[in-house]
């Protein structure tokens, strides 16, 4: 019998802080970006998730706006 392996889907979004602490940008940057619609976020109650398609493409945006924040 052959063992099924198991697709670990990964997740779209994470919290704001936690996904953008992982990518090395601190609390207060992430925030920064957030409010300046660099990345794409959205709460859910208190709290603030950002889209990971959109953090993996903040170098590329930063780039095309002339540079980091």
């Amino acid at each position: 019998m052959q063992s099924a392996k198991l697709a670990v889907a990964e997740p779209a979004f994470l919290p704001l802080v936690e996904a953008c602490r992982q990518h090395g940008i601190g609390r207060t940057k992430a925030f920064e970006l957030a409010a300046a619609g660099t990345l794409e976020t959205f709460t859910i109650g208190s709290r603030r998730y950002v889209r990971l398609d959109s953090l993996r493409a903040l170098p590329e945006r930063l780039k095309a706006e002339g540079g980091a924040q």
